[in-house]
């Protein structure tokens, strides 16, 4: 009987073939991560300590209780932005769970407090790749909720422009004309924004970006729901958002009902138009100029402009702590969720996917398949 001999041929993989690769990669994501945690924390802390000075006597004049219902204001409007974004994925055809969707919006935003105002999408983006979504389709559902939020805010905002125009026409007041340029911002993109809100015209300037990115295509119109529950949430995220500016004022003196209506529309065409205002007359920053015009008229007893101005400060050092708060109980969340072993959400870019590569054996003659071992994995 003739005896064959097998013979198995030992391959060595090449020093620094792909397994070093993946380690320079790992290493190369690591400091990436590093440097970003660094340079956020940086912002925060310079953020804080720059407004200190100026903020200080109103920030101890405020009644604790107050500055606690603020906070929780500001966190309860931040959710609900975050599910305006969770929306605007949603009728994208991306569903993310909310956990997933605080996680992307609520550390994303963190990436505001490096200096550019691209970070904070370019963090978004990629905490999307990890829950699943596309790096694009990430971005776009960014656009769409930023898009649809501005159309909210603007028409919350119609509720304080009878004080604003009344703020524009005193003469001498150091914040008329930064208002009256938030005013023209707000007239030039209001009706833009509404037709852009248009679901078949959104549509378009949506496939348009995809045709740009070189990315596919959606399978469907946005819908005139989906849009609706985009600026729903949005409108509320606002108005709470405006809640916590006339629970700061009300620690002081006492606003009543048209001051908190006041309050809701001044903060949601404050925090627009500081998007679009890259310089600001007179020194001062036309989101804080919107505000100050807003609560001047509440305290004259305490202060009038200067408490005004001070409770616009203290506004901007809440929203601090609370992105702070935010991020961190949805970092948590996600790391509860390693630790319980849930599987990850991580899924390749659809620009970038990744290629796995099964090695099948050839194939062996009937005796050396009888005498091969079984392995089962």
């Amino acid at each position: 009987m003739a005896e064959t001999a097998t013979q198995v041929e030992t391959v060595t993989a090449p020093a620094g073939g792909p397994g070093a690769a993946k380690s320079r990669s790992r290493w190369l994501s690591l400091g990436v991560r590093v440097v970003v945690i660094a340079a956020i924390a940086a912002g925060m802390t310079w953020s804080v300590v720059s407004q200190w000075p100026d903020v200080r006597q109103t920030w101890l004049d405020l009644a604790w209780p107050s500055v606690v219902l603020a906070v929780l204001a500001v966190l309860a409007g931040m959710f609900a932005n975050s599910m305006a974004w969770r929306a605007a994925a949603a009728d994208l055809e991306h569903r993310v769970s909310v956990p997933a969707a605080l996680r992307i919006c609520m550390v994303g935003q963190l990436g505001k407090y490096i200096p550019g105002s691209v970070w904070a999408y370019v963090l978004q983006m990629e905490l999307g790749r990890r829950a699943g979504l596309p790096r694009a389709r990430a971005f776009l559902a960014t656009l769409v909720a930023l898009g649809l939020g501005v159309v909210a805010a603007l028409g919350v905002g119609l509720l304080s422009l009878p004080s604003l125009l009344d703020a524009t026409a005193e003469t001498g007041a150091e914040y008329a004309e930064p208002v009256r340029v938030a005013l023209y911002i707000v007239a030039v993109l209001f009706p833009i924004a509404l037709i852009c809100a248009i679901p078949a015209v959104l549509t378009r300037l949506i496939q348009l970006t995809l045709k740009v990115l070189r990315r596919p295509p959606l399978q469907h119109k946005l819908t005139l729901p989906g849009v609706l529950r985009v600026v729903g949430w949005s409108a509320l995220g606002y108005t709470l958002f405006g809640v916590h500016l006339w629970l700061l004022a009300n620690a002081q003196a006492a606003p009543g009902l048209g001051g908190l209506l006041r309050s809701i529309g001044s903060f949601a065409i404050a925090m627009t138009v500081g998007m679009f205002a890259f310089l600001s007359p007179s020194g001062l920053g036309v989101r804080e100029a919107v505000l100050v015009a807003t609560m001047a008229p509440f305290l004259v007893d305490a202060g009038g402009i200067g408490a005004a101005t001070g409770i616009a400060l203290a506004s901007r050092l809440i929203f601090t702590v609370a992105d702070l708060l935010a991020a961190g109980i949805a970092a948590l969340s996600g790391v509860r969720q390693l630790r319980r072993g849930a599987p990850t959400d991580a899924l390749p870019d659809d620009g970038d996917a990744a290629v796995v590569v099964e090695q099948v054996p050839a194939p062996r003659s009937g005796a050396d398949q009888a005498a091969a071992p079984v392995t089962t994995r």
